[in-house]
């Protein structure tokens, strides 16, 4: 078997496929994403391999469920946000871990799922907020000010728009 049929055997696969591949890779994304909400909720700090991990698995994700378009546009919303982010980290807003998962969830959403994970990420940080203010939750002072963690929200909203089918 020469390399051409090869390539072409892999990508009717991927075309027969793909939605089955798509599903295991976006589970396999949930999971990182649940350590990386709890581990943030419990000690506020945000691996970098986690981070790069989600990276990682979102290459395989694209080529099963994106265009190379739909991947362009993608990574050009990330690198967007990832520089205003990184704004908001040189003002002390945000931690550094932060900026990193966001720009990752960026990338995975997109500029076609942003509005239901904007939605769902509001709400999951004013849930967050709410749990903080009777107790449930606790706060780390950075400069002077109580903050919260955002990787949970960060992560409840990409896993909620996975399910939502969005992506």
């Amino acid at each position: 078997m020469d390399l051409h049929s090869l390539y072409q055997r892999v990508q009717l696969d991927l075309l027969l496929n793909g939605h089955q591949y798509k599903i295991y890779i976006e589970i396999a994304a949930a999971l990182v994403l649940l350590y990386a909400g709890i581990t943030d909720f419990r000690i506020f700090k945000i691996r970098n391999y986690v981070v790069l991990l989600l990276l990682v698995l979102y290459v395989p994700f694209a080529l099963v469920a994106r265009s190379w378009f739909d991947i362009a546009t993608n990574v050009l919303f990330a690198l967007i946000m990832f520089a205003v982010l990184l704004w908001f980290f040189a003002k002390r807003v945000i931690g550094g871990g932060d900026v990193k998962l966001m720009a990752v969830a960026c990338l995975w959403v997109g500029v076609h799922c942003v509005v239901p994970f904007a939605i769902l990420l509001l709400l999951l940080i004013g849930v967050h907020v709410a749990a903080v203010r009777i107790g449930w939750a606790k706060t780390k002072t950075i400069t002077g000010r109580n903050a919260i963690s955002y990787a949970p929200s960060i992560a409840g909203a990409l896993i909620g728009v996975m399910l939502l089918g969005c992506l």
